[in-house]
């Protein structure tokens, strides 16, 4: 396994560095930037909705995007990779 260097210090010293870690890094970090970037809009959404239903929608919706949310931090947590975590948390 190649040695992680100092610049590139995305993972937790505990595990040891591996590309297809790397590689899921890249993609679970656009995924919780689209979760974030999905909850900023039902909030706006949220705040312009006069009709009940509509308003009982985005709240399940903001709901369904947090449960999403924590699943992703929780995966970036059980892989260690602390950039992520101290960016997004």
């Amino acid at each position: 396994m190649p040695v992680l260097t100092d610049k590139r210090r995305l993972l937790s010293p505990k595990i040891e560095y591996d590309a297809e870690v790397e590689h899921y890094r890249l993609n679970l970090e656009q995924e919780i930037k689209e979760v974030m970037a999905d909850l900023r809009h039902n909030e706006m959404m949220f705040n312009l909705e006069i009709e009940p239903d509509l308003v009982e929608q985005r709240i399940y919706e903001r709901q369904a995007l947090r449960c999403r949310y924590r699943f992703l931090i929780g995966e970036a947590r059980r892989l260690g990779l602390n950039a992520i975590l101290t960016e997004h948390a």
